[in-house]
């Protein structure tokens, strides 16, 4: 594929834009947009595309809508959706496509997740419904992201295994670099209780997503956050404060909790899944190793018990 700058559709966007505005920032962010857009919709010919789209306003349409809502279930920036999803309708404008269609749909707040403690874990679960208890105790006791947790499937979870190890696939995760994690106990007993009531309506596959809807269909990061909200605001207004827990917060939990309970630094990042243990450090501790340093850290990622 050539140089994104070198298709004809992207040169009128940049011609357009440096006639409004000499900003070369405006131009490199309408850029890292496009970028993304045609990363997501793995499109080859951007030109071609966009031709195609002229012909077809409804689908230009839909393809902005969907391009809006598939950068928010990343968990970017509320900033960047938005200049991204400018970029999009500045590519169009300009190539003679007109945008109609208004998005509907929130944006969640990027900001520096509130630390939630064990009691306020313990007095979610007790309020949860079963699907809601395996989430909660599954974000929190992996680190996994929500973006990986939606994505997760049963092949990738032995839950025979102690304790139950968690495979995220180089295409889910973040950094796009494979890993494994592990989940606590306590996790694994709502997960197979929540897996057992899903098999009664359903037939699961290896295949299958390990978390769906109550009607069977893939989690979208909007349908988890919901979730979360929902049973966060029902405590809170019990016990008369303010709940502000996103996926994130149980992530930042899990690493919290194992740093406590004395694991290495590396160790509880290798799990988590950070950029800077994912080139050499990676290499520095076998899957049994980091099951040992997890087994001495468990009790710590425990809430009802």
């Amino acid at each position: 594929m050539k140089k994104l700058e070198e298709f004809d559709s992207v040169k009128n966007l940049l011609a357009e834009t440096r006639l409004l505005t000499r900003s070369k920032n405006t131009e490199l962010t309408y850029l890292k947009g496009i970028k993304k857009f045609v990363e997501i919709f793995g499109i080859e010919d951007l030109d071609k595309f966009v031709e195609e789209l002229k012909k077809d306003q409804a689908k230009a349409n839909e393809i902005y809508k969907e391009f809006a809502l598939k950068l928010a279930s990343l968990e970017l920036a509320p900033k960047t959706i938005r200049s991204w999803v400018s970029a999009l309708k500045k590519l169009f404008s300009s190539n003679g496509i007109e945008v109609k269609k208004k998005i509907a749909m929130k944006v969640y707040t990027v900001h520096e997740d509130i630390l939630p403690s064990k009691e306020d874990l313990r007095k979610i679960l007790e309020n949860s419904s079963l699907r809601t208890k395996a989430i909660i105790t599954f974000l929190a006791s992996s680190g996994l992201r929500a973006s990986e947790l939606i994505n997760l499937k049963i092949k990738d979870i032995n839950l025979n295994e102690n304790p139950a190890k968690v495979y995220v696939r180089s295409l889910t995760a973040k950094e796009r670099k494979a890993r494994i994690t592990f989940i606590s106990s306590e996790a694994r007993k709502f997960l197979e209780e929540y897996l057992n009531e899903r098999r009664k309506k359903e037939k699961i596959s290896e295949e299958s997503f390990v978390f769906v809807t109550k009607t069977g269909n893939k989690l979208s990061y909007q349908n988890l956050q919901y979730m979360l909200n929902k049973v966060f605001k029902l405590i809170a207004k019990k016990e008369g404060k303010r709940y502000t827990l996103h996926p994130h917060s149980l992530r930042k939990f899990f690493k919290t909790q194992l740093i406590s309970a004395g694991l290495p630094g590396p160790i509880v990042d290798r799990l988590v899944g950070h950029s800077r243990y994912l080139a050499n450090e990676y290499e520095l501790y076998t899957e049994n190793q980091l099951r040992e340093w997890y087994k001495r850290g468990e009790k710590a990622l425990i809430i009802l018990s």
